[in-house]
């Protein structure tokens, strides 16, 4: 069994490159994003891994979320896109519609990686603060954007774990969502600043959402083969 130092310091390392400059990060390889492709048609997206410009400003970054999905992603052998340099852009703005065209070269790439590796479900990682009521919200839109026993699964499993769940009620939705949704199912999820921890005194809820999401991931893949089965 991993202990809690262990887990602790390989997500302590993997956010090291987020907190780079400044939390703007830095760009590789002249993109300021990073993937791998997984087994698992299961992608985890974290736009605001690093800081955003939006509306004129710079907004904070989603503590944490890079990390994560990195981490859940090598977890579980799927996919992750994560964005590493503040371009002066938000890949997830604007809130609240469906654009018909997009320019943002992160949304672009990260569409084009769903398609060609044929990716089942997006899962998209962000941040709120710790005075909401819920521990995880899931937003998808009353299920526009994602079949309901996919969000199910995950509902169910985090409920398991001992953390509460809300369905993204008071979120409008942002651009990753929305544009993945376009191509296959697709959910917003906002995870407490609390959970998004190193503190080893907040480990249980980081170990409940990791090992909620390692289920869930696990599920939903399980689901996708039956779905193909059935197809054959």
């Amino acid at each position: 069994m991993i202990n809690a130092n262990t887990i602790i310091n390989e997500l302590r390392n993997l956010n090291y490159q987020f907190l780079l400059n400044n939390k703007n990060g830095l760009k590789i390889g002249n993109k300021n994003y990073i993937f791998k492709v997984g087994k698992i048609p299961v992608l985890l997206s974290a736009p605001h891994a690093v800081k955003q410009y939006r509306c004129s400003q710079v907004k904070p970054s989603d503590y944490l979320t890079g990390a994560l999905a990195i981490y859940l992603a090598e977890m579980c052998n799927c996919s992750y896109f994560v964005r590493t340099f503040n371009d002066n852009d938000d890949p997830n703005f604007p809130l609240g519609e469906t654009l018909l065209e997009i320019e943002n070269e992160y949304l672009k790439n990260l569409k084009r990686f769903i398609q060609e590796y044929n990716q089942f479900l997006i899962v998209d990682i962000h941040g709120c603060v710790d005075s909401k009521d819920y521990d995880c919200s899931l937003w998808h839109n009353d299920y526009n954007t994602c079949q309901s026993q996919i969000v199910k699964i995950f509902e169910n499993n985090f409920n398991c774990h001992g953390l509460t769940v809300d369905n993204g009620s008071e979120y409008l939705g942002g651009q990753v969502t929305r544009q993945c949704a376009l191509i296959t199912n697709s959910f917003q999820i906002e995870v407490k600043r609390k959970i998004r921890t190193l503190k080893l005194e907040n480990y249980y809820l980081l170990k409940s959402f990791i090992n909620s999401m390692e289920t869930s991931i696990f599920e939903t893949y399980d689901y996708f083969m039956k779905l193909e089965k059935v197809k054959r």
